[in-house]
C-alpha cells in the first residue's frame, strides 16, 4: 500500500496537540491552588529554648572542674521582620567561605579556648567560647612547678628521654601536670643544641647536608597532647629526632606557647660546626676515603674552639712563691683549664686541678705569694658573627616575653647549673625571657634536722645556694657540702673492692618542718662577683666577674638588706673589665675584695602577665 492508495488519502490524522494543552491547563491549575493554600498559611516561629550557661572556673573551655549552671530566663519573641530593598539594583554580597583545612577547622572547634580573663575564644569560622578561666589575665600569678613559678597558660615541656634521665621522667610530668594538667608534654633524646652556619641543625629554615649527629625516636605519648599539640607534634617529630633540643626550641619559638620548659641534666652542651667558607677560612672539604668529620669550632663543654666566654674572680688565701697550689676558700665557677690572671702567676697559666672550696693548682709555679685577687677565663668565643646569628635571633625572640610577645623559658636540671653559666645562651634567653633556671635534686629529710639526705647527685651545688622544697623554710641556703669517705664495699663477697658513701650529709641554714621521703628539692645557681663595700653606700666599686650581672638581679650577701637588687651596671673606664655597681639599698658593712652573688631576675610567685602573647 502507497499514499497513493484512495483508502489511505481518505483517512484523517488524529488531533495530539488537543489532549497534551489539556493537560498541561489541568496542571497548571493545581499549581496555582497549592501556592494560594501555602500563602495563605501564616508562618510561626520556632519558640526559643530556653539559655542554660555554665560558668567555668580553672581549666579550659569544656573542663570538669568547678561547673555550675546558671539559669536565664527565655526571651520575649518578637514578630519578625523582613529585611526588604525596593531598589531595583540591590545586591547582596557574602565573603567567600573559608576552606575546611585541619589548621582551620582545628581553630574553629576549639573556639571556647580561654584567651582572656572569661575566656573568650577565636574560632576561624566566627568561634566565640564562652569557656576556660585562668587564662592570662591581668594578675595572673605564677604557679610553683618543682621550685619554678611558671607563668603561663599554654605550655609547651620537653622532657630529655635520654638514659640518664628516664626514671626521672614520669614523676617529673605528674608534677608538671598537677599545676598545668593541659601541658604539651614532648619526648626527645637529649638535650643537645648544634650550629651549622646562621642556623640551628634541623631548626626552622635550615636545609641540609646535616652533620653527622646521634638520632633517637620520640617517645611522646601523642594521646595526652591537646589537638593542637598533635599538629606541632606532627610538624616537628622528624626534625627533634634528628636534631634534638635545639630543633625543637627553634621550631617552637613560632608556635603560640607563652612558656617553654625544658627538663635535662644538660650534659650535651651546644656546638658549633663549620662546614661552609667564612671570612678568610676556606671550606672543610674530607680528604678521598675519609668520612666526613667537619670541624667543631666552639663547644660549651670543653675548650674546644675557645668554649663560651666565662671569667671567674676568685679571692686567694694562701700559696707560696714556687708552689703550685693556690689556697682558696670559694672556688665556684672555676673550671680545669682555665687561664689564670693575678699578682705571682706567670703569664700563661692554667688551671690544671680543683679541689672544690680548698685549694687549685696551676700549670706553673708561683713567683710571689699568692693573695688577693685571682681572675680566671677560659679564653672566649671565637667565632664569626655570622654563625652566632642563630643565638642573637633566640635571645630576640625569647625577649619578646616581656611585651607579651614571646615565650618564657624556664629550665630545670637534675646535674649541670646551665642555665646560668655565664655566657651561655640558655642563660641569656632565660634573662632575657625573665624566666628561671634551677637545679633539682631527689633526696630525703628529717623533721627538725637541717640535713638533705641521700641526693641522686651533688654537681654543680655550692655553699650559699637557696634551697626550696618540701618541708623547707623560705630563705634556706645551702651552709656546707657533704663529705665523703671510702668504705669496704658490703656487696664484696671478697671484701675487695671499695665504696665511696657519705660521711657527713649536705646541711642547710634551717630545719626542716616536715619529714620528706624521696623528695624535690630546688636549688637556685647563683652568678658570682668580687667588689668592695663601703658602710652605708649603695656603690659598690671595682666589681669584675660580672659579665653577667643585670639590672633586677637580687643580691644574696647578709650585708645588705633582705630583697636589695641591682639598679644599674657600669664598666670602669679607667680600668677595663671592672664594674661600678648600684644597688637599690646601701650596704650595713664595708668590705675589700670580697665575694658576692646575685640571684638572676625571673619569675616569682607574685608575678603577673598581663595578657597573652600577640604572635
Amino acid at each position: 500500500m502507497t499514499l497513493a492508495d484512495p483508502l489511505v488519502a481518505a483517512r484523517r490524522r488524529p488531533r495530539a496537540w488537543r489532549s497534551l494543552a489539556s493537560s498541561l491547563l489541568f496542571h497548571g491549575l493545581l499549581v496555582v491552588l497549592a501556592c494560594w493554600v501555602v500563602l495563605r498559611t501564616p508562618t510561626r516561629p520556632t519558640p526559643a529554648k530556653e539559655f542554660v550557661a555554665h560558668a567555668v572556673s580553672g581549666g579550659r573551655s569544656g573542663a570538669p572542674a568547678s561547673v555550675h549552671p546558671i539559669q536565664r530566663k527565655p526571651k520575649v519573641v518578637l514578630p519578625a521582620k523582613r529585611l526588604v530593598s525596593k531598589s531595583a539594583t540591590a545586591t547582596l554580597a557574602l565573603p567567600p567561605m573559608k576552606s575546611l583545612t585541619p589548621e582551620v577547622g582545628l581553630a574553629g572547634l576549639t573556639a571556647g579556648q580561654g584567651k582572656g580573663g572569661f575566656g573568650r575564644g577565636f574560632g576561624s569560622f566566627g568561634g566565640n567560647g564562652l569557656g576556660a578561666g585562668l587564662g592570662n589575665r591581668a594578675g595572673f600569678v605564677g604557679r610553683p612547678v618543682m621550685g619554678a613559678f611558671i607563668r603561663a597558660q599554654r605550655v609547651a615541656v620537653y622532657l630529655d628521654c635520654s638514659g640518664s634521665m628516664r626514671s626521672y621522667l614520669p614523676r617529673v610530668e605528674a608534677e608538671i601536670r598537677k599545676q598545668f594538667p593541659d601541658a604539651d608534654v614532648f619526648r626527645f633524646d637529649g638535650a643537645r643544641v648544634v650550629g651549622l652556619g646562621d642556623k640551628v641543625v634541623h631548626g626552622r629554615g635550615f636545609h641540609g647536608p646535616a652533620p653527622r649527629l646521634r638520632e633517637g625516636p620520640t617517645q611522646t605519648a601523642v594521646e595526652t597532647l591537646t589537638p593542637a599539640g598533635r599538629l606541632v607534634q606532627a610538624k616537628v617529630r622528624t626534625a627533634c629526632e634528628k636534631g634534638s633540643l635545639g630543633a625543637w626550641m627553634d621550631r617552637l619559638l613560632a608556635e603560640p606557647y607563652d612558656a617553654l620548659v625544658v627538663f635535662s641534666d644538660f650534659q650535651d652542651g651546644v656546638r658549633q660546626i663549620r662546614t661552609k667558607a667564612i671570612g678568610n677560612v676556606a671550606a672543610y672539604k674530607p680528604d678521598k676515603g675519609m668520612r666526613a668529620d667537619p670541624p667543631v669550632v666552639f663547644s660549651d663543654r670543653t675548650n674546644q674552639g675557645g668554649g663560651f666566654a666565662r671569667s671567674v674572680t676568685l679571692i686567694a688565701s694562701g700559696g707560696g712563691s714556687g708552689q703550685n697550689v693556690v689556697q682558696c676558700k670559694d672556688t665556684s665557677g672555676l673550671i680545669v683549664g682555665m687561664v689564670a690572671l693575678g699578682s705571682g702567676i706567670p703569664p700563661g697559666t692554667t688551671v690544671t686541678e680543683i679541689k672544690e672550696n680548698v685549694s687549685f693548682t696551676l700549670s706553673k709555679p708561683l713567683t710571689a705569694l699568692a693573695s688577693g685577687r685571682i681572675t680566671c677565663n677560659n679564653g672566649g668565643d671565637k667565632r664569626f658573627p655570622e654563625e652566632r646569628k642563630w643565638e642573637e635571633e633566640w635571645e630576640k625572640a625569647f625577649a619578646g616575653a616581656r611585651a607579651n610577645k614571646g615565650p618564657r623559658l624556664y629550665l630545670i636540671s637534675t646535674a649541670r647549673a646551665y642555665g646560668n653559666k655565664p655566657g651561655t645562651i640558655f642563660q641569656r634567653c632565660v634573662a632575657a625571657s625573665e624566666g628561671s633556671a634551677i637545679m633539682v635534686k631527689f633526696g630525703n629529710g628529717k623533721k627538725g634536722g637541717n640535713t638533705v639526705n641521700d641526693l641522686h647527685n651533688y654537681d654543680d651545688l655550692y655553699v650559699g645556694m637557696p634551697v626550696s622544697g618540701r618541708g623547707v623554710p623560705d630563705g634556706a641556703v645551702l651552709t656546707a657540702m657533704p663529705t665523703f669517705k671510702n668504705i669496704v664495699d658490703p656487696e664484696d663477697p671478697e671484701k675487695k673492692r671499695m665504696k665511696r658513701v657519705v660521711d657527713k650529709q649536705l646541711t642547710i641554714s634551717v630545719p626542716l618542718t616536715e619529714d620528706s621521703l624521696g623528695a624535690v628539692f630546688a636549688f637556685t645557681p647563683l652568678i658570682q662577683a668580687v667588689g668592695t663595700l663601703a658602710k652605708d653606700s649603695k656603690t659598690i666599686e671595682d666589681v669584675s666577674g660580672s659579665i653577667d650581672l643585670r639590672s633586677g638581679m637580687q643580691i644574696q650577701d647578709t650585708r645588705f638588706p633582705a630583697g636589695t637588687k641591682v639598679v644599674a651596671v657600669a664598666p670602669n673606664k679607667a680600668s677595663p673589665g671592672f664594674f661600678t655597681v648600684e644597688m637599690s639599698a646601701p650596704a650595713s658593712a664595708a668590705g675589700a675584695n670580697v665575694v658576692l652573688r646575685f640571684r638572676p631576675a625571673g619569675s616569682g610567685a607574685g608575678g603577673s602577665r598581663s595578657a597573652a602573647p600577640t604572635r
